[in-house]
């Protein structure tokens, strides 16, 4: 069974940003943009103060991880459900791979977590307001350079925090690794910081960008 979570943000260069949806349409297969039912509601629960619910409550013991309550799974949930991995976007997502740095750093940063989803966690981080104006959806996206261009200002709006704003972020993200998964050591720090590090290179080189989610 899967149990770690991989989130990869990257650039790549502008002309395969735009020529990779073309390059994999014959891949997409009727229903593949289905969701499952419930899927509507939920988002419409996240977006319109689930996201303020909460999410974990104090344990049975003293020395064991706060309890994701029902609004902690159904927010996870949600978020492996809105990319499901369909032949056409893992096609999609292993070429933009390939096309990536092969090291990270400014151009590239990849989160791993035991049992969790670095993107969940950062969503709950963020909250609602703040994770919608992320590019993509639920930490996916393909963009072309003037698309990340158009991008950046709404990337900082979410991740440009105030010393408040930012602690209850890291606070809430650490508190997701450390009870929807087993990854106490996590770094909360750049999961906020390293996305917008990414587009910021790309926009200065000129590049698209790719970001998806994985587990393997």
């Amino acid at each position: 069974m899967s149990s770690t979570g991989l989130w990869v943000v990257g650039v790549i260069p502008d002309e395969e940003a735009r020529a990779l949806p073309d390059r994999y349409i014959h891949l997409i297969r009727p229903g593949d943009w289905e969701r499952p039912p419930g899927f509507g509601e939920t988002l419409a629960w996240w977006s319109n103060g689930g996201d303020q619910e909460p999410f974990f409550e104090l344990p049975a013991g003293p020395s064991e991880p706060l309890a994701p309550t029902p609004a902690a799974q159904r927010f996870a949930g949600f978020v492996e459900d809105a990319n499901a991995p369909t032949e056409a976007a893992e096609a999609m997502r292993d070429a933009s791979m390939t096309l990536m740095p092969k090291t990270e750093g400014a151009g590239l940063f990849v989160a791993t977590a035991s049992k969790a989803n670095p993107v969940a966690a950062l969503c709950y981080g963020l909250g609602a307001q703040r994770s919608a104006l992320l590019p993509g959806w639920f930490g996916d996206f393909l963009l072309s350079a003037e698309e990340v261009r158009t991008a950046l200002p709404r990337a900082e709006e979410a991740l440009l925090l105030s010393s408040t704003q930012r602690s209850a972020a890291l606070t809430r993200i650490t508190a997701w690794m450390t009870s929807m998964g087993d990854a106490p050591d996590f770094d909360a720090v750049e999961l906020i910081e390293a996305p917008l590090r990414v587009i910021r290179h790309a926009t200065e080189a000129g590049t698209g960008a790719a970001a998806f989610s994985r587990w393997y």
